[in-house]
């Protein structure tokens, strides 16, 4: 199985094999937000989480995310202001 960021990049390329592969992933979240909520709502609720998965890939900046050391410098550099 690919990683995330892996999946992500190939589903933004519009591989439909990899977005089940996110959606597979997301499934158990998405069932126990379901948990949640009322019977009569959950399919729409359902399908409305896929849809925001699905749109997620395509906004989500990945090249933007920070790598390790910049993530930790960030972080102490935040500490260090409080």
């Amino acid at each position: 199985m690919n990683n995330l960021m892996e999946l992500a990049l190939k589903a933004r390329n519009n591989d439909s094999e990899a977005m089940s592969d996110i959606l597979e992933q997301f499934e158990p979240f998405i069932q126990k937000s379901l948990k949640q909520t009322s019977m009569q709502e959950r399919e729409d609720l359902q399908q409305d989480l896929r849809l925001a998965c699905f749109e997620s890939i395509h906004h989500f900046h990945i090249e933007r995310v920070p790598g390790f050391f910049e993530f930790c410098e960030k972080q102490t550099g935040l500490s260090q202001k409080l």
